[in-house]
């Protein structure tokens, strides 16, 4: 690999979710086995079950952690279908969800999630994806304007989306960078940031809706709540707002202990609280951001299964 993938605030994971004596970890999005590689280099008695939906980058930290073969398990798996495979009645001590996309997606995948190369446009992570191709040349112009603004939150989703209708009437767009082209031209030059491309958004809203992302946290957190132990942590790190705001609600609402109305005095709901938080937001040292820009924008997570 002729890139460099930095697994984010790998100190705190292995700070906040790991113990002397763990036996099982559950790395729920192993990408190119980073934040795996810390914890069995560090606490020799663990054993790590990876999972990760795309194959290919589960083949890359297969052979990342080659040297641990005996200490780790590989599943191609989606981490919300946790229950469905057999993990011989194993409960975990910790497990992580790192809910970012890895470096190998935009530098070797060439599946278009790079708006600065000429790729075809894909984008999918598994068969369960939906082809972005597919989404930007056949949606109605009504359904692209809610995918930009609800995943993207980009405030010139009409102006973009009447520009790729304009184009692709003529054409079908094919390429990342065509497509990146088309939003670049449709964002007036003054509201361009400097820093970052004025594809990005629309970008990141495609991806999130063709691998239903938002989707799987709902669904997945339970899940995995579902594998731990009693006191079992579990840590989350986002890089974004709206994917953030999930996690946390999803993590208020089973810090509740009960969910009647205010004007109901006696619950009748039966709620327990099912967890107890242990960070309610970590964010990345000074030097890690200085050392790894891509980080900055990283939360982390973590809470202790009642």
């Amino acid at each position: 690999m002729n890139y460099v993938h930095k697994s984010v605030m790998i100190k705190e994971v292995v700070s906040y979710l790991i113990n002397e004596g763990d036996q099982y970890f559950l790395d729920c999005t192993i990408g190119e086995g980073g934040h795996s590689e810390s914890i069995l280099t560090r606490f020799p008695g663990i054993k790590i079950y990876g999972l990760d939906r795309d194959n290919e980058i589960l083949n890359i930290a297969g052979n990342r952690l080659s040297n641990f073969r005996d200490r780790i398990v590989l599943k191609n798996i989606n981490f919300k279908n946790i229950n469905s495979i057999n993990l011989d009645n194993k409960f975990f001590d910790s497990a992580l969800i790192d809910l970012g996309i890895s470096t190998y997606h935009y530098k070797k995948s060439q599946k278009g999630f790079s708006f600065s190369k000429k790729e075809f446009l894909n984008m999918m992570l598994d068969n369960e994806s939906i082809d972005v191709k597919e989404i930007v040349n056949q949606y109605s112009e009504k359904d692209l304007i809610e995918i930009f603004f609800k995943y993207g939150e980009e405030r010139f989703s009409k102006r973009i989306v009447s520009k790729i209708v304009e184009y692709r009437n003529k054409k079908d767009i094919k390429y990342s960078d065509e497509l990146a082209d088309i939003i670049y031209n449709a964002i007036p030059k003054k509201f361009h940031n400097k820093k970052i491309h004025p594809a990005t958004k629309c970008f990141q809203a495609l991806r999130i809706y063709a691998n239903r992302e938002f989707e799987n946290i709902k669904e997945g957190l339970p899940s995995v709540m579902s594998v731990l132990k009693k006191n079992g942590r579990l840590g989350v790190i986002t890089f974004h707002s709206l994917e953030d705001r999930i996690v946390k609600n999803i993590f208020n609402y089973l810090y509740k202990d009960c969910i009647c109305p205010n004007e109901v005095q006696i619950c009748t709901c039966g709620k327990k609280r099912e967890i107890s938080w242990v960070a309610k937001c970590l964010k990345p040292s000074k030097d890690e951001v200085d050392d790894n820009p891509s980080s900055r924008s990283a939360k982390l997570r973590v809470v202790q299964k009642l």
